[in-house]
Parts: C-alpha cells; structure tokens; sequence
C-alpha cells in the first residue's frame, strides 16, 4: 500500500509538532513558533428542551481543552472567543445521516480547569490557558439569547461579525436549539439505528494557525421514549478530535473515506460505501461532511459507463430553522447532464443565481446516493463542485464509483475512446493507431489488454500447459494456483478440508491458504501527542482472519533501515496509535501490513509498489 507521512512539513496534521512544548509553557504568551490549539476534550451532558410540531431539541454539553503552546483568546463582547455547534447523527441499514443541528453558542468567559492535562496556566478568564479545560454546560449551549446563526461565520478563518444579528432573541422551546424530527428517532421506525452527537468549536486564532482541522468530537448516544416524548442518554466515551463521519467507518471497514484539503480554504471528508444487492445491481452511497470550508459545496458527479442503468437516486440533507437564511431545497439528481455525459451528477443552484442556495455548508453533512447495475470500481474519482467562486472549482475525492474509467492500462469493456483514453487509446500498443472501445479485436489487442473489444478473460488458467496467461493475472501455467489440482502440474491433496490443494500455504491448517492482500485506505488523523492510524481490510485476507503490522520510517522510500515497529493493543484492529512527535523537519511516514497464519514470509501481505514499480519491502514485526 502508498505510505502516508505526517511531519512539520504536512501542513494539515504539523499541529503534533507542538505538543512537546506546550508542556513546557510557563506563560500563555503566544512566541515565535508557539499557538493555540482548541479542541472538544468531552461531551459531558445532555438536555432535553422540549417538543413542538413534531420536533424535539436538545441541547450537549462540552469542554474545551487548549492542547496548543499558548493562551487561546476568549473575550466576552467582541469577535475574539469562539462559537460552539452541535450536531446529531443517526446510522441505520448501512447509511451515515446527519438528522438535527443547532445555531452557535457564544463563548463569554474561560475557565481554567485541568479535564485535558494537569498542567493548566490559569488566566482571568479572558482567554484559555495553556493545557486548561473550559465546561460549558448543556444549559449554558442551549441558552437561547447566547445562540448566533451559522450563516454570519467563516469557519475557515474563524471570523464572524459581532454582535452577531440574533444576540438576546429568544423564542418558544425549539428555537435555535438542536432539532431533530421525531420521525428520525423514534425506535419503532428506527430499528437497529444507532446515534451519535458531535461538538465543534471555531474561533480565529486557532484557526490562523492552521489548528482548526481537530475542532470536532463526537460521542454516541442511545435514544428512547414514543409517541412525541423523546430523550437521548450519552454512552460510551468522547471520540477527541474526531468529527462524527469516523462513527461510520469505524463501524464499517469496507466504508472508504478521504480527506479533501481545499486550497486557502477548509476540510471536507469524503465517505462512500457500495453494497452488492444480489440482483445484478450495487447500491452506491455517499457522505460528504464538511468540517470547515467556507467555499461549500454545490455538486457532487459521480462517473458512470456509457450505457448502465441508473435507478433509486436519492439524496439527504438537514434541516436548517429558527429563521436561518438558507435555503431548504433538495438536490435534484441528473444522470447524463448534457454537458457531462457518463456521470449522474446532483446540485444546488449556483452561487450567482443565489447566494443562499442550499449548498452544503461547514458544519453539516449530506448524502447521495444510487443503484447501479454496474460492479464497482474500490478506486474510483467522484468530483466535488465549491458553491463559492474561487480556484480550484472542484476537488477530486477518491471513492466507489461503478467501474468507468479506472486509469489500469486496459481497456475493459465499460470503457471506450471517449470514456477512457487514458486505457483505450494506447491499449493497442500503436499509439492510438489501433482504438480499443471500437468493436473490433485488432491483432496487436487481447483480452488481456482490450477487454472491450476483444472480450472479457478467461475467469481461471484455462489450459495449463499452452503457454498462455489465459486469465491474464500476470501467471501462466503451473506458476498459477488455478492449476494447483490440474494433471498437467504436480496434483495436490487436501489434507485440512479447505478445498484448497497444491498450492494451499498451509495443508495443516484450514484456518489459512494463501498470502494476504495489500491492506487499503490508509488514514491518518493528527492528535494532540499522538497520531491516530485507521485502514481498512484487505480485499483477499488469504485466511479467515488477519493481523496487522504497524510500521514506521522516515523515509517514504525506505521501510528496512532504521524503521520501527509500532505495538497494537489490539493486533486484529484496523485502527492504532502513534504516541511518538516527530521533530521540527522530521517527517513519519507509516505502512501496515496485513500477515496471517501462513508461515513465515507466505503470511506477510503485500506491501503494494514502491516508487520504482517493484513490491515494496519492510522489516519484519515481532
């Protein structure tokens, strides 16, 4: 698999290169080299506010932590001191929606309390300290007169305009407050849903630092009651620095998720999911969160072949309310638009035409989704249209997409000229002379290289003795296990029952057969102190169950000298931990190996190509 870094020179996450010298602060005067860092420490209280038309609101309560090298400014009457959202999400039959926001609490006063560190520098309540924590109850985050609209704050600088145009209003029980429809918890139209409610802090300076990309903590909820009575209880604990869409993949490895860093902008997370319906059509589902982009989003178009059928397109978003200046309108879905055929693309009005169109804004998450009767491609690009002027336009997500054009060097048969010249020109090998998509099997082409004229490969080695790589997997003959049990080649037995012969790594044990795959989406989310790793499974565990191998180097290139290995509490986890820094100019860069019972190196997955092409190659771990 592609290593991931992180360092002082990885803008996003080179905010963990200050954690050692927040430690040693002795003031909160913010030095050359030295800023502070808000994050949500806990969601720690939760208040029920009442029920109007259908709609219940809450309210959550959280503490902030200062984990940065200075004092974070928090003063009362003026633009310097940040505004605080909240969010609820529901996970149910597969899909991850946000179902209920709230307007923004105002921060009026610092406290200096030691929920994050026991080393707080206390102030006067005009800022938060260094390492201090700062309650603010759910009383407090639902009171209404302190509440502001979304609408008024950049979140990607943390600027916002005071007094905020709502300051003192109040209203009946809902208003302003989180509102979620009782139709969207109740249990009986509910089963099996899960819950979850997240916390999301925005001021400027934090912001001007480039910190503001751990703002967000969630925590999962349990919701009970019927009728129009409806309460939620937390559970578990506060996931830090983790903004809600982590539940999702957390609880679903084959969900696939990207970070987008848009440039002088904020951060969107992208989450997809394609499910195999049993029918000859995948359902594809998307979230899109955006966490900070003042840019917004106004499309989301998906590539699909020429000549694959489209149906159940669907779309979600949240309600905005209490007077909130955005529109409500949903995002209609258009498969092969006029100007992008092969794609099925949804969109709010642009902003020339309205401003206050419904595009997806910071702090909120939507869904889009589609049946497809076409397989997925696990690498696929979707494009993401910015709602506001500026450059780039769009910003490409890697996601499950139905197979188009997947950039492999051949040619398959849901791609043509038009659709993929990236594969299909050259696929011929005479430069675009001989156009695999034409219909025709030209001489120079092959199943292997020109799926779409020539037919599909064989599904096994065919003939194990022709000499051919019938199945074109880069095998040929008895070099391929498809000929494990075949006359021709040496005829296994299968002496563990797993149905696998001659070239089973293990005919002892059925628990394992072959090598494991390489191990996908590798993700990496900074922390205060630590890095946080998740990934996903392989395609091919090669077994009934893998472990995982964390390895650390500081060079991308080089994963045999000088690398570590890191210890997993847990070695089955997909998730693991980096408690180390690195140094100013120090970049880590980390790959994770699957490995199962196999022995010895048999039951080491595969690492993907390095930067020359050839496997990559790593220490191995105890």
């Amino acid at each position: 698999m592609l290593p991931r870094s992180i360092g002082f020179t990885c803008c996003a996450l080179a905010l963990m290169t200050l954690s050692g010298p927040a430690l040693a602060q002795i003031d909160n005067v913010c030095d050359p080299g030295e800023s502070p860092d808000v994050i949500v420490g806990s969601l720690h209280q939760e208040r029920r506010n009442g029920e109007l038309n259908g709609i219940t609101a809450f309210s959550i309560g959280t503490t902030s932590c200062n984990v940065g090298g200075c004092g974070l400014q928090w003063i009362d009457d003026t633009s310097e001191h940040p505004v605080i959202g909240g969010n609820m999400f529901r996970m149910k039959d597969g899909r991850f929606e946000q179902i209920g926001q709230s307007w923004l609490k105002h921060g009026f006063f610092a406290l200096s309390q030691g929920l994050c560190s026991a080393q707080c520098i206390s102030t006067n309540g005009t800022q938060l300290g260094v390492n201090c924590s700062d309650p603010y109850s759910s009383f407090l985050n639902g009171q209404q007169s302190g509440l502001g609209p979304r609408s008024e704050v950049n979140a990607s600088t943390g600027g916002f305009p005071y007094p905020f145009s709502t300051i003192g209003q109040t209203g009946d029980a809902i208003f302003k407050r989180l509102q979620v429809h009782n139709d969207d918890l109740d249990p009986a139209k509910n089963a099996g849903a899960e819950y979850f409610v997240e916390g999301h802090y925005i001021t400027a300076d934090d912001a001007a630092a480039n910190n503001a990309t751990n703002n967000a903590s969630y925590r999962s909820i349990t919701v009970s009651g019927s009728g129009s009575f409806f309460d939620i209880n937390l559970t578990g604990s506060t996931q830090r620095e983790r903004p809600a869409i982590f539940a999702w993949r957390g609880a679903d490895p084959t969900v696939k998720m990207r970070k987008l860093q848009i440039q002088n902008d904020g951060l969107l997370y992208v989450a997809s999911k394609a499910s195999n319906n049993g029918d000859g059509t995948w359902t594809y589902e998307y979230a899109i969160h955006n966490l900070n982009s003042h840019r917004s989003v106004g499309s989301l178009t998906v590539p699909i072949p020429s000549g694959a059928t489209i149906t159940n397109t669907g779309f979600h978003d949240v309600d905005y309310h209490s007077g909130e200046v955005y529109a409500g309108t949903d995002w209609g879905a258009e498969v092969n638009p006029p100007d992008s055929p092969f794609s099925i693309r949804w969109a709010t009005d642009t902003f020339a035409d309205d401003p206050n169109a419904n595009a997806l804004r910071w702090g909120t998450l939507y869904n889009f989704r589609f049946d497809a009767d076409v397989a997925p491609n696990a690498g696929g690009d979707v494009f993401v249209g910015l709602f506001r002027p500026g450059t780039p336009e769009a910003v490409i997500g890697f996601a499950f997409a139905p197979l188009a054009c997947d950039n492999d060097g051949i040619c398959d048969p849901s791609e043509t000229c038009d659709t993929c010249p990236s594969d299909c020109v050259t696929a011929g090998g005479q430069g675009g002379a001989a156009c695999c998509g034409d219909g025709f099997c030209d001489p120079v082409e092959s199943s292997c290289t020109c799926s779409a004229d020539c037919g599909l490969p064989l599904a096994e080695e065919f003939v194990c003795n022709n000499g051919a790589d019938d199945d074109c997997d880069g095998l040929t003959d008895c070099a391929d296990g498809d000929c494990c049990a075949d006359g021709a080649c040496e005829t296994g037995i299968d002496n563990d029952g797993d149905l696998v012969a001659n070239c089973d790594c293990d005919d002892a044990n059925s628990q394992v057969w072959e090598r494991p795959g390489e191990v996908q989406d590798l993700l990496l989310t900074g922390g205060p102190g630590d890095t946080e790793l998740d990934w996903a499974l392989p395609t091919n565990l090669g077994g009934l169950q893998v472990t995982f191998s964390t390895i650390r180097s500081d060079s991308a290139g080089d994963f045999l000298t000088g690398s570590v290995c890191l210890p997993s509490a847990i070695p089955s986890d997909t998730r693991n931990v980096d408690a180390s820094i690195p140094k100013v100019g120090q970049i880590f860069n980390y790959l994770i190996r699957a490995e199962n019972a196999c022995p010895a190196a048999a039951g080491q997955g595969d690492l993907g190509p390095g930067p020359d092409g050839s496997q990559r190659e790593a220490i191995s771990c105890p």
